[in-house]
């Protein structure tokens, strides 16, 4: 991401949940100078970005921090195709990846469901009172244990 896209990325947050029911915003400084934010460019113009930290930061996983596609493009398959991207990069490094959904953001929940992603914990009050974070998980390559449990004769 780079600098003079971020107010882009700020203008999608605004409209996209959970930002918008929250009323948060993101700082894109820090995650732009650790190269952690990309953009989707359509026809030259910011289509959605997503952050995300490849290494393993917890469990063996990387962490996906946010991805947003702006209202205009959504379901065109952007957002599958940050995912995707941000997955290729996290399994190199980790064989796992977590995110967050907001109990409330049921659209966003379908969708990391439907590209395999698994709820498995919750937060209350983490952000907002009488709200939940719902952690979800990928596994993204087995671990080295598992393929040698499953090598032997």
């Amino acid at each position: 991401m780079a600098r003079s896209q971020r107010k882009a990325c700020a203008r999608i947050v605004a409209l996209s949940e959970p930002w918008k029911t929250l009323r948060e915003r993101i700082d894109f400084s820090k995650s732009t100078a650790l190269n952690k934010a990309y953009v989707y460019l359509q026809d030259g113009e910011v289509g959605g970005f997503i952050i995300f930290t490849p290494e393993p930061i917890f469990a063996r996983g990387g962490y996906i921090r946010a991805v947003a596609v702006a209202p205009a493009v959504r379901r065109h398959g952007i957002g599958k195709r940050l995912l995707t991207f941000a997955e290729t990069v996290i399994a190199r490094r980790s064989q796992n990846v977590y995110l967050c959904v907001s109990s409330f953001n049921r659209r966003g929940q379908r969708f990391y469901q439907s590209l395999g992603y698994k709820r498995v914990g919750r937060i209350p009050d983490l952000i907002a009172r009488g709200t939940s974070e719902h952690i979800y998980w990928k596994c993204l390559r087995p671990s080295a244990a598992k393929n040698r449990r499953t090598q032997r004769p």
